[in-house]
């Protein structure tokens, strides 16, 4: 089982990351995000976040530097979403991962 606590402060971190990192280094293309790079990744995990919860208009491409802030934002959203009910433990599980990912190249 996820921790919720546990999650949420992963994602303390590595908002906290990213609020220091160089915009070039939140652009460029990163092997470990399959070339992608930390603000595309930063965006896709905010995406899947509001689609999970049934958010009906897309996520809006920010800034790289608003990166930790939409991640902080959407995120808290999610795990106050998710931690709602019993039945969404894969969702938790499925934004841990991208959380973890995230930490990696932070």
């Amino acid at each position: 089982m996820v921790d919720d606590q546990d999650v949420r402060a992963a994602l303390e971190r590595v908002c906290s990351r990213l609020r220091t990192t160089p915009e070039a280094r939140l652009v460029r293309a990163d092997d470990r995000l399959d070339g992608s790079s930390v603000a595309d990744a930063v965006h896709e995990a905010a995406a899947w976040a509001a689609s999970k919860q049934g958010v009906g208009h897309p996520v809006p491409r920010l800034h790289p530097l608003a990166s930790a802030d939409q991640l902080s934002v959407v995120g808290g959203d999610f795990l106050d979403w998710a931690g709602a009910a019993d039945d969404r433990v894969g969702e938790l599980e499925g934004w841990r991962l991208r959380i973890e990912r995230l930490r990696v190249v932070t």
